[in-house]
C-alpha cells in the first residue's frame, strides 16, 4: 500500500500538534509495512498512490485545493479533520484590535481580512491558496472538502459530532483515531535522571505550547499572580503576539515564583514534566493538546480547559475549568495541586493514547476505504 499524506504549506516551518500527529503516524505506518509521502503541494502527481490522506478542515485554503486536485485524479481520500468551531474563540478569546474586529464580522469576512494582511506581509502567501479564502470563501471551501472526501478521521466522537453539527453531515463514514504520546519514548523518560537544573522547579505547575491569546496563558498568569505558586511557562513566541507575549511578561516579572523558558528539547521537557505536580492549560480549545497527553504520562495530574475533547480524554482524571472564569482556573489548579499523582490518567494514557494505537486505526480506515 502506498500512501501519500499531505498538509499545509507551513507544515515545517511552524511545526504544530499536527504535524506531531501526521509525522508520527508515518513513522508507526511504515513499521506496519506502508509506504507513505509526505507532500505539501497543491497539485502533486497522484500516480501510483492508493489513496490520499489530507488534514485540516480549520485551516481550509491547502485542503480546498489538495482534495481538488485528488478529485480531478480519482483518488481516494482520506481527512484527518483537526476541527472545532473557531466563532467563541475569535470573538471572546482574541484580544486587541482582532477582538473588536471579530464581535462585528462573521467567520467568512474574519478570514478575508487575515488573509489580506497574510498577502501584504508575507511573499510566500501570496498564492491560489490565500486569494481562495477571497474569492471562494471560508466556509464554502469548508463544505466543498467534507462534501468530497470519502473518508473522516476526527480525533475523538466530540470532534465528528461538532463536524456533523457544522456542516449538516450524516455521523457516518469515520474512525476515531486518537491523539497520542510516543510510548517508547515516554517509557525511557520516565527512567532518566533529572536534570539537576529542574530540581528548583519540583511540584511547580507547569503550561506548554505558544505563548497566543488561544492557549490563554494571560488568562492564567493573572489567575495565578499572587498565589505563591511555582509556574514554567514554556513556548515560543511568534512574530505577530509580541504584544501579547509583554502582557504576560509583565505578570512574570511581578512573581519571583514565575518562569519562563523559551525553547526547550524534547527529552528534557518529559523531565520538566517529571518534576511538576500539574500541567495547566485552560486553552479556548484543545482536541486534546498533546501536551496534556505528554504530561499525563510523565505523572503530572491535569488542569485544562473543558472547551474541546478534554473531558472525552481524561473523563474523571482530570480537573477542569472554563478559559474566561479566572477565578475557576485557579480552582481548578488548586485541586490538581492536592491530589496525589495522577497515576490511574498515567496508565488510561498508556493503554489507549500511543502511535502505534493511532497507526493501527489509521491503516485499518486505509483498508476500509479501499475495500468500498
Amino acid at each position: 500500500m502506498k500512501i501519500l499524506i499531505q498538509s499545509r504549506k507551513n507544515f515545517n516551518s511552524l511545526p504544530g500538534g499536527d504535524t506531531i500527529q501526521l509525522v508520527k503516524t508515518r513513522e508507526e505506518l511504515e513499521k506496519l509495512g506502508v509506504t507513505v509521502d509526505i507532500s505539501l503541494d497543491y497539485a502533486p502527481d497522484l500516480t501510483g498512490y492508493d489513496l490520499v490522506h489530507l488534514s485540516n478542515v480549520t485551516r481550509i485554503q491547502e485542503t480546498y485545493l489538495q482534495v481538488k486536485n485528488a478529485k480531478r485524479q480519482n483518488k481516494p481520500i482520506v481527512l484527518s479533520t483537526i476541527y472545532w468551531p473557531m466563532e467563541e474563540f475569535e470573538r471572546f478569546g482574541q484580544v486587541g484590535v482582532r477582538r473588536m474586529i471579530n464581535s462585528f464580522l462573521e467567520i467568512d469576512n474574519q478570514e478575508r481580512i487575515k488573509a489580506a494582511a497574510r498577502f501584504l506581509t508575507d511573499k510566500n502567501a501570496r498564492d491560489e491558496a490565500t486569494i481562495n479564502l477571497w474569492k471562494v470563501g471560508y466556509t464554502a471551501m469548508q463544505q466543498y472538502v467534507v462534501s468530497n472526501v470519502d473518508y473522516f478521521l476526527p480525533n475523538s466522537e466530540m470532534e465528528m459530532d461538532e463536524l456533523c453539527k457544522s456542516f449538516h453531515l450524516q455521523k457516518e463514514r469515520y474512525t476515531v483515531i486518537p491523539n497520542a504520546i510516543d510510548e517508547e519514548v515516554a517509557r525511557k523518560q520516565l527512567l532518566a535522571p533529572i536534570p539537576e537544573e529542574f530540581k528548583q522547579f519540583e511540584n511547580a505547575i507547569i503550561c506548554v505550547g505558544r505563548i497566543e491569546p488561544r492557549k490563554n496563558q494571560l488568562a492564567l498568569v493573572n489567575a495565578l499572580e499572587q498565589s505563591g505558586y511555582k509556574l514554567v511557562l514554556v513556548g515560543a513566541v511568534s512574530n505577530n503576539q509580541k504584544d501579547y507575549f509583554r502582557r504576560v511578561k509583565e505578570v512574570l516579572d511581578r512573581n519571583p515564583g514565575f518562569h519562563y523558558i523559551p525553547r526547550i528539547e524534547n527529552e528534557k521537557l518529559y523531565q520538566l514534566y517529571r518534576v511538576c505536580k500539574v500541567s495547566a492549560l485552560p486553552s479556548w480549545l484543545d482536541t486534546p493538546g498533546l501536551v496534556s497527553l505528554e504530561a499525563g504520562s510523565m505523572g503530572c495530574n491535569l488542569a485544562v480547559s473543558s472547551k474541546g475533547s478534554t473531558t472525552e480524554y481524561f473523563g474523571e482524571y482530570a480537573e477542569y475549568c472554563l478559559p474566561d472564569d479566572l477565578a475557576g482556573i485557579r480552582k481548578a489548579i488548586d485541586r490538581a495541586l492536592a491530589k496525589p499523582h495522577a497515576k490511574d490518567l498515567q496508565r488510561r494514557i498508556f493503554e489507549n493514547y500511543t502511535w502505534k494505537i493511532a497507526a493501527k486505526k489509521t491503516l485499518e480506515s486505509y483498508k476500509k476505504v479501499l475495500e468500498q
